[in-house]
């Protein structure tokens, strides 16, 4: 975990990972970064917000919900490559 100071607050840097699997059977980890602005420290639980809220960001840019995909339920890449299967803070 990495942190700077932007306009007068600490900005804690921290890494996820959203999982993916492929179509062709492989599992994909994709890091992303995420912060959290609190003065000093923030909490496990302000942490695992900020990476929540981060991943479904990155969720709804590169994937689209269905409900009616023959291959079942399930948040389906834009590129139809795969399907998002979860993160990892």
């Amino acid at each position: 975990m990495g942190a700077s100071r932007r306009n007068g607050s600490l900005h804690h840097y921290m890494k996820g990972i959203i999982l993916i699997l492929l179509f062709t059977g492989e599992l994909e980890y994709r890091a992303f970064d995420y912060s959290s602005t609190r003065l000093l420290f923030p909490t496990d639980d302000e942490k695992v917000m900020a990476c929540s809220e981060r991943a479904e960001q990155i969720r709804e840019q590169i994937s689209t919900h269905s409900f009616s995909n023959p291959r079942g339920q399930g948040w389906y890449l834009n590129d139809n490559t795969g399907t998002i299967q979860g993160y990892i803070c």
